[in-house]
């Protein structure tokens, strides 16, 4: 191959670089955690025409994010890129309030994309934050009986006696456990943080109020945040029972 053709080829292939990157569009990775569905679609609708692709996720987001939110990468190529889109949610009614560079806790972003955080005006988000990290299993405390409760994510909750040990299976050298069994199940909701309020099946309208509070202490020489449920009143279905689950710092 001459010379001559080798420059031809270079020259053909740097316009062709230069045509791609012409037509490449700024990622949008939006977060729709709070989005219902059809304000996602309408969304994605209006930043796929302003030129930007649109990649939708539902994950959670970090602590640092109350408000309207852009986060970029420093490496971003066209940082007229964040009015554009900033301009595009406006159209859409959200108002972007906070840009942060490169990254919001454990939430990055490549060079050529740019994170969209969108709350709708009648959400509460911290209240709504509030909620989720109360969600999970909680371990009794001062109790006449080892149970378990769980607040589950749909606003239901069940309590279960802690699985004892049974006798070892001989033959297969294990220890099995007994099966939970579910002693009261019901609805639970934040009434107003940090009381929140357990109840019984819609046929049975007791309620027992409990209040939510947040420790950092040290177990084992680990740092742990612990989250007590304290009851307000002696209510007999729970035995006077306070409870608690973990989170290693």
């Amino acid at each position: 191959m001459s010379h001559k053709e080798n420059e031809i080829k270079w020259l053909l292939g740097l316009a062709i670089l230069i045509s791609l990157q012409g037509c490449s569009h700024t990622q949008v990775h939006l977060y729709a955690k709070y989005l219902s569905e059809s304000e996602v679609n309408r969304i994605s609708k209006q930043l796929k025409k302003d030129d930007f692709d649109v990649d939708v996720n539902q994950l959670t987001f970090p602590n640092s994010i109350s408000r309207n939110s852009l986060v970029y990468s420093l490496m971003l190529p066209e940082q007229s890129e964040l009015s554009r889109l900033t301009q595009s949610a406006a159209k859409l009614g959200y108002s972007v309030e906070s840009e942060v560079p490169l990254f919001s806790n454990n939430h990055s972003f490549t060079h050529d994309s740019i994170g969209l955080f969108l709350i709708p005006d009648d959400l509460d988000i911290s209240a709504s934050i509030s909620r989720e990290k109360l969600i999970g299993r909680y371990y009794s405390k001062a109790c006449d009986a080892d149970t378990q409760l769980l607040l589950n994510s749909d606003n239901t909750y069940i309590l279960v006696n802690s699985p004892q040990e049974a006798i070892s299976n001989a033959k297969q050298g294990e220890v099995q456990l007994n099966r939970q069994q579910t002693l009261i199940s019901g609805f639970w909701k934040v009434t107003q943080y940090p009381y929140v309020q357990l109840s019984g099946p819609k046929n049975h309208p007791w309620v027992a109020p409990f209040e939510v509070e947040v420790y950092d202490e040290i177990e084992f020489g680990v740092s742990v945040e612990n989250t007590y449920l304290k009851p307000l009143s002696d209510y007999k279905r729970f035995d006077s029972c306070q409870f608690y689950k973990g989170a290693v710092g």
